[in-house]
């Protein structure tokens, strides 16, 4: 994931982190009295926020929805040991439909028209599935909140309000964030962000953790209330078997991303739609000019 550290070295991807934190943490604190699951999530339209700023600022917002969602936890009075696992999930969220795209898409740029929507969509629930499978597992690996309550909660808001309110606000921020300069191809080096060396493959290893991830937990539902003979909400703690599951299914969407990802300049690794890398430009100019 070379290009989540290349992006500290620009000034504009660092504001552009502080933005999508406080974006997300004004979003979020409203709804934090509407709660779901006391402590662990409420009602979070706010979820569009990383996917939409995920695809117009790429990792800077990763790490923007990471920090914000702490930050949320912080001063909504829900901070504890799965507020980790919060952080990873909201970095997936804004990071997996990132990626997904550029895997997808290559450089066609993620601008919320309706050619593109259906690509969108897909991204965007995917991203919102490895979210929820990963607080899920972490949650539920500390035995906190079962993993069938969670992972369908978070996975069902993320899904519904990720996708919706994301594809109306993109097509209106886009246009906006690409005149100003603040699309993340406009601020990095093409080398910093271009597709891993094994894209496709990341791909279905992400989208295969996400799904399998959520339907385990939704298919662990009646089973458990059925041999407790109580609503499944009071099945704790998850069965093992369960959480070591939802731990490979985690595994894969990480292995994935890592897939999906560059590794970084010395390795060369490009993809045939990438364009040159844009360091390259003022060089060839001067040298140009030189002679």
């Amino acid at each position: 994931m070379y290009d989540v550290i290349a992006m500290w070295r620009h000034t504009k991807m660092v504001v552009l982190v502080a933005l999508t934190a406080a974006a997300y943490v004004a979003v979020l604190m409203p709804f934090k009295i509407v709660t779901i699951i006391p402590g662990f999530t409420e009602i979070r339209p706010g979820v569009a926020i990383p996917i939409v700023c995920g695809m117009l600022f790429g990792p800077a917002a990763a790490w923007g929805a990471a920090f914000g969602n702490l930050i949320g936890d912080v001063f909504g009075g829900m901070l504890g040991p799965g507020s980790l696992f919060g952080m990873i999930g909201n970095f997936l969220l804004a990071y997996v439909p990132y990626r997904m795209w550029r895997a997808l898409r290559g450089d066609r740029a993620a601008d919320g028209m309706p050619a593109g929507l259906g690509w969108f969509a897909l991204c965007s629930i995917m991203g919102g599935f490895a979210c929820a499978v990963t607080i899920g597992f972490g949650v539920g690996a500390l035995n906190l909140v079962p993993i069938p309550v969670l992972t369908p909660t978070i996975a069902g808001n993320n899904a519904v309000f990720g996708t919706i309110v994301a594809a109306i606000l993109l097509p209106l921020l886009y246009p906006r964030a690409k005149q100003w300069g603040l699309v993340y191809s406009d601020i990095m080096d093409a080398a910093d962000y271009r597709g891993g060396p094994a894209g496709w493959p990341g791909l279905v290893l992400a989208v295969v953790g996400s799904v399998v991830g959520v339907l385990l937990a939704i298919d662990y539902i009646p089973a458990a209330a059925g041999k407790a003979g109580a609503p499944y909400i009071n099945v704790l703690p998850s069965s093992a078997s369960l959480v070591y599951a939802s731990g490979v299914c985690f595994a894969l969407i990480l292995i994935g991303v890592l897939l999906m990802s560059p590794l970084g300049r010395s390795f060369g690794l490009t993809r045939a739609w990438d364009h040159e890398d844009k360091t390259d430009a003022p060089a060839e100019a001067d040298q140009e000019g030189k002679e």
